[in-house]
């Protein structure tokens, strides 16, 4: 697995962490249930955010890619776009 979703799954753990270490014993169990289900779900759906949005720049990128004219030149800036597009912690 690759750092940089190492690191967003930590955030995830993290969020659950939080709600777990703040419950109240005698507290209504399902609103802590719930707490817990929201926090997980809010986490997941920034990780999944994020995530789509690095899709979306690399497939931008795809695009410039293949509009480029098939000339020698073309490679260069092909690799620079590349280079540009593809997170350095993977």
């Amino acid at each position: 697995m690759s750092k940089t979703l190492d690191q967003r799954y930590i955030k995830v753990a993290q969020a659950c962490l939080k709600i777990l270490n703040n419950l109240v014993p005698g507290a209504d169990r399902s609103k802590q249930i719930q707490e817990l289900h929201s926090a997980i779900e809010n986490a997941v759906n920034d990780l999944y955010k994020q995530q789509e949005q690095e899709l979306g720049r690399v497939y931008a990128t795809l695009r410039a890619i293949e509009a480029l004219p098939d000339d020698p030149k073309s490679l260069e800036q092909a690799k620079a776009l590349a280079r540009q597009a593809t997170p350095t912690a993977h």
